[in-house]
């Protein structure tokens, strides 16, 4: 049986999880065999003005989980979900290869090191596919709805990443479900590319003109309040040996999520 739970939207469970008794009292009521931790400020520029909201949600909720299940010894498995952004470098990096770069980076690597405090799964990944939360937008629907509108858009020539579909990502999930295997894994797809080229397949998938995107430094935007990595193309091999799978190409996830836009 799945339990969903959040802080405002319906659900079945509603608890605030920075409070440690509220999340010890969920925990007692559930009794989850696996908690899966999506919880996060994932906005990099507000985790970097208010750092202590950051701290809230990227490392007090993930503490609060672990104290809980310690203090009554639940038989509780961890699947936390963390980002490819405690990476910046070169080459293609692998789960060792840790630069932290600005505060969003650093909470959200804290809080899998306090995860990894109990039996649990770090996965290190970023992902894109059409929301279902409508208050907030993926990358591909910021994309799609820029285009649809005819408006300029820039894109990041500057910036690698390698990230998976929701699809595929949750596929990935419910595996960590089945298999409860202990450990930090990077998660995404193959052959990684640049923002801009990413947003340039995806508008052409889509039939879209490419006119009005412009290809820009992140290096050169001023508007942006936080540092971002430039290079977080992932080194996928050792969640590939673990699971005995290959995961799919970039390319091939923007053509599966090509599909939720052309319905």
């Amino acid at each position: 049986r799945i339990i969903s739970h959040s802080y405002k939207s319906k659900s079945d469970l509603k608890v605030d999880l920075q409070d440690y008794n509220q999340v010890i009292k969920m925990l007692n009521q559930a009794k989850p065999s696996t908690i899966i931790n999506l919880v996060g400020l994932t906005n990099v520029d507000l985790c970097e003005k208010f750092p202590n909201e950051a701290y809230k949600l990227n490392v007090k909720v993930v503490q609060n989980l672990v104290d809980a299940i310690n203090q009554y010894s639940l038989k509780t498995f961890l699947i936390h979900i963390s980002t490819d952004q405690v990476y910046d470098g070169e080459g293609i990096l692998s789960e060792k290869n840790i630069n932290l770069s600005n505060y969003y980076s650093f909470s959200k690597y804290i809080g899998e090191l306090i995860a990894r405090q109990i039996e649990s799964v770090v996965l290190r990944t970023n992902f894109f596919g059409k929301s279902k939360n409508l208050k907030r937008n993926s990358l591909s629907d910021w994309i799609y709805y820029k285009l649809s509108l005819g408006e300029n858009i820039d894109v990041f020539d500057d910036v690698k990443f390698s990230p998976l579909s929701i699809y595929t990502l949750c596929k990935m999930i419910e595996l960590m479900v089945e298999k409860k295997e202990q450990g930090i894994y990077n998660l995404g797809s193959c052959e990684g590319i640049s923002k801009a080229d990413f947003a340039y397949y995806f508008a052409k998938m889509l039939n879209f003109s490419t006119s009005k995107m412009n290809r820009v430094k992140v290096s050169n935007c001023k508007f942006l309040y936080a540092y971002r990595p430039k290079n977080m193309l992932m080194k996928l091999a050792k969640f590939e040996k673990k699971f005995n799978l290959k995961l799919p190409k970039l390319i091939d996830e923007i053509e599966l999520v090509k599909k939720e836009y052309q319905k």
